[in-house]
């Protein structure tokens, strides 16, 4: 974190320097809070169950410095009604995880931008997400901060917005060491190498959304040196990456109701053993992933319904949306009262694509959530 620290304060220094007085501060904030429950049953057997009601705020500001340069922090807390562990600072990593605990806050944006011609440039702490469209916008490869989450990415991205429709951008984030990723890597991926201290980042987006076409994605992830194969006590690493695809269509029905349809398609050509996940069999795991999503938007205004369901082999380990040899299925409802206000309701069920060696049965699990998100 200190040497992400030392950057964005030479990054701050160069652009008040360009500029002696800032043309604008502004605020922003949201408040998302709701409730949350689950029915699970465990790999060992065992049948537990919870319910929680939880919080999310944020809020920021954003300091216009000049035409090209502004600088923006936020402030994100994330709270439950119980088990809450009061703690603010700046974490460097997420241990493993999507998101800091009930009861802890930090920083989840601290970063200087540049926009100049075509480019757009952040350096710092920021959120960086690529999902596939749809009410219940999920993805295999990026994602901050989701559902009640907070996350972040740290690092550097620039975008370059091509003329002809379509941006490209690249992204070099942090992994920690001891903290690992800020975003989710699941196991045996290991930052301990020196060369693993990084993740590249690259994607090929399309800006054009007004027509057939309501997304069109490619974006490949490389972490060197990271992918213990034949688990951490062998010590042998090898790169990981991760090619992902995503496209969606939209088809107006009827006055403003819209069916916007979509699949993403993810694989990783180099995956663990199937003894390192402890699955049956010999040799490696599979590598691939998959979503489909289909959407009724504005059925009347304001109404939303989404449907989605994923599996996701044992071998891809870089989505926050989906466990590894996991199945989703998710249908979700959303609703617009007034701008900056949602309503959303889901249920979501989840189950292990092959049962590991070791467990009594396959895990699987059923949740649903209301909740209120408010934007400003």
């Amino acid at each position: 974190m200190k040497y992400t620290c030392w950057a964005l304060s030479a990054a701050v220094a160069a652009a008040i320097s360009s500029s002696a007085l800032a043309q604008s501060t502004e605020f922003s904030g949201d408040l998302r809070f709701g409730y949350y429950s689950f029915d699970r049953e465990e790999r060992n057997g065992t049948n537990p169950d919870d319910g929680q009601w939880r919080l999310r705020a944020r809020a920021g500001l954003l300091w216009t410095i000049n035409d090209t340069y502004s600088v923006k922090g936020r402030y994100a807390a994330r709270v439950h009604h119980e088990d809450n562990d009061s703690e603010f600072r700046l974490y460097r990593g997420l241990n493993g995880g999507s998101s800091i605990g009930p009861g802890q806050s930090t920083l989840d944006e601290l970063y200087v931008r540049a926009r100049y011609g075509n480019w757009d440039h952040r350096i710092g702490r920021f959120q960086s997400n690529n999902r596939l469209v749809g009410v219940a916008a999920k993805s295999f490869s990026r994602t901050n901060s989701t559902s009640w989450d907070v996350g972040w990415t740290d690092g550097i991205q620039s975008t370059w917005r091509g003329p002809n429709g379509w941006n490209l951008t690249g992204i070099i984030e942090r992994n920690d060491k001891e903290e690992g990723p800020s975003n989710l890597r699941r196991a045996p991926l290991g930052f301990d190498k020196s060369e693993s201290r990084a993740t590249y980042y690259l994607a090929l987006d399309s800006r054009e959304t007004d027509g057939l076409w309501a997304q069109r994605s490619v974006d490949i992830t490389y972490i060197p040196s990271s992918l213990y194969y034949n688990g951490y006590a062998a010590g042998m690493t090898e790169d990981y990456l991760g090619i992902t695809g995503r496209l969606a269509t939209q088809v107006t029905i009827r006055n403003e109701m819209k069916l916007v349809s979509g699949v993403e398609l993810a694989y990783a050509p180099d995956t663990p053993a199937k003894a390192v996940m402890n699955l049956p069999g010999s040799g490696d795991v599979d590598g691939f992933a998959w979503q489909v999503s289909i959407n009724l938007m504005d059925i009347v205004p304001g109404h939303s319904v989404g449907f989605v369901h994923g599996e996701n082999d044992a071998g891809w380990l870089l989505s926050t949306d989906f466990g590894n040899n996991a199945s989703l299925t998710e249908v979700r409802y959303a609703r617009r009262p007034m701008s900056g206000h949602l309503l959303e309701a889901r249920i979501r069920q989840r189950e292990d694509l092959i049962q590991q060696r070791t467990a009594v049965r396959k895990r699987s699990e059923q949740d649903f959530y209301v909740r209120y998100s408010i934007s400003i």
